[in-house]
This record gives structure tokens, sequence and C-alpha cells, in this order.
């Protein structure tokens, strides 16, 4: 069937979104308890992050759906806030900014853990006008020496005009200097 036709018989119907981020302490069903609130609620859950630090449970949820049943999950998320414990908040997303094409580049870096990793890198891609889509980070111990040592795995959008061999080059200075290993993937997300 053509989307002509789905759309003459009414079968498509247009998807809104809001965003959903709470976080409090964890505890076993949590995650079980927000997807039931959204799904009775005629909601979908199109895309989420969630972690738990240090005992605290964080997520955030892209939540789809007919615009009346969002109006009802807004309405409605504070029964979802007694429920669980969790501090929630939900708003509608900003619409994204148009026009200007990028290219999809996934960074890694790894090195011993020490302060100011994160915000030599993303100092850096601002500079260079790169934006950062998605990012996690983790420390964990060297297997023989327990030695500290941090992770980092960025999903980038690189406006098409940006030179990618100078953002490579930029990269590399930075790894010299911070005592980094980067590595620069492209045409991956």
């Amino acid at each position: 069937m053509t989307v002509k036709l789905l759309l003459e018989f009414g079968v498509m119907e247009v998807r809104e979104h809001l965003i959903l981020t709470a976080t409090g302490p964890d505890e076993v069903g949590l995650v079980e308890k927000i997807s039931a609130f959204t799904a009775r609620r005629g909601c979908n859950i199109e895309d989420s992050k969630m972690a738990v630090f240090c005992g605290e449970f964080a997520v955030i949820m892209l939540i789809s759906g007919e615009r009346q049943n969002l109006i009802r999950m807004a309405a409605e998320y504070q029964e979802l806030a007694v429920e669980t414990g969790l501090s929630l908040e939900i708003k509608t997303p900003s619409l994204k900014k148009s026009g200007e094409s990028a290219l999809p580049y996934r960074l890694t870096a790894s090195c011993l853990d020490h302060p100011g990793i994160v915000y030599h890198i993303s100092g850096l891609l601002r500079s260079l006008g790169v934006n950062i889509e998605s990012m996690e980070t983790k420390t964990y111990s060297a297997p023989v020496s327990g030695t500290p040592l941090f992770q980092l795995e960025a999903e980038l959008a690189v406006p098409a005009r940006i030179n990618i061999v100078e953002v490579r080059e930029r990269l590399d200075e930075l790894q010299g200097e911070q005592n980094i290993d980067i590595e620069l993937h492209g045409g991956q997300k």
C-alpha cells in the first residue's frame, strides 16, 4: 500500500513527542512501572538511556503518541512520581534546527583516569562546532594493577562544512597534551 493510500484511509497517525526524565533512589521494578504507565496511556518509548549511579536511578526517555495521549500523560505524570518515589519532569522537545547537514562520527577515548578529560574533549569539540549527540563514560580498575582507567564513547554530528582533517589534527594535539588515546571513526551512528 502506498503512503498516499494509507493517508486516505487514515491508517497513518501523526505521532508527537514528550521527553520524560526521572531520578531517585534505585529499586527493583522502576523500569516496569515507568513503561506500564506509558503503555497504559497509549504511548510508546522510542528511545531511552538509563543508569544507576551510587544507588541513584536516572532515566531520560523520548515518548511518542497521539496528541491526546501525550496530553493525558503530561497531566497525570505526578501519579507516577508518587508510585515510584522518583523526581519526574516532562517536557515537549525543542524543534531540531534544520538547514545545516551534519555527518555522523564516533569518538572513543581512553586513558589513566584524571580530572578534566571530558572538559578538554568537549571544549575542543565545541570550539570546532562539533555537536556531541550521545556520550557515555566510565571508570574502571586495570585488571592486574588496579590503576583507575577512563573510557569515553561519543556519537558526534560534524557539520559538513567543517574540515575533518582539522578536527583530526586538533584531536591528535589534545591526545599528546593530555595523554589520552583518541580515535575518530566516520560514517557510523
